[in-house]
């Protein structure tokens, strides 16, 4: 427990220290989460470049906002939450700009019917590398809905108004996503076997 708080109490002092624009401790922040975060905005751009542009982007809120954080979760989450949020008010403003219909729309709709395993048989799972993997070849709206609710733990509601989407979309969304997901899973187990 002693440990615990003592280890909440450096990433609040780190979180201090940064947002005082003390350049070594966002030097450390910044090589501590970058590569987890990176992950984070592959999972929800649609190719690399927009997901260099949401990393670039996100940190700088981080940098910004740091000061808010307040110590009660783990610093990562709360970077992790941050760099998630941004990445959907990108994708949001994208939308707009391109006045295109949303991003989850139907044509990613297959008929196909640590991450928080949504799956039963845990013996049979990739690991985590593999899986995040196997997340970046879904379809873009899966990817999105998939990676808000197993990965970064959204609530169906959350994401439901973050995306602009009915409740019941998001649980569809994500079950379908989730289908997917084991498609892939038994397809990369089958060409580990060779079967």
């Amino acid at each position: 427990m002693g440990k615990d708080k003592s280890h909440k109490s450096e990433e609040l002092q780190l979180a201090e220290a940064c947002s005082k624009g003390d350049r070594r401790a966002q030097a450390m922040l910044y090589e501590t989460y970058a590569k987890q975060m990176m992950s984070v905005c592959l999972r929800y751009a649609r190719d690399p470049d927009e997901a260099n542009d949401f990393f670039q982007d996100g940190f700088i809120k981080v940098f910004r906002k740091i000061g808010m954080f307040d110590g009660k979760g783990p610093l990562g989450a709360w970077i992790r939450r941050t760099m998630a949020n941004n990445a959907l008010d990108r994708l949001r403003r994208i939308q707009r700009e391109n006045k295109q219909v949303a991003f989850y729309r139907e044509e990613y709709i297959h008929e196909q019917d640590d991450v928080i395993n949504p799956f039963d048989e845990e013996d049979k799972l990739p690991d985590r590398d593999k899986l995040m993997e196997l997340v970046g070849k879904m379809p873009h709206g899966y990817r999105t809905v998939f990676s808000m609710y197993a990965v970064e733990e959204y609530s169906h509601k959350e994401i439901a108004e973050a995306l602009g989407i009915a409740e019941s979309t998001s649980k569809t969304q994500y079950r379908k996503a989730k289908a997917y997901m084991r498609s892939l899973i038994e397809n990369e187990l089958k060409q580990e076997t060779g079967e």
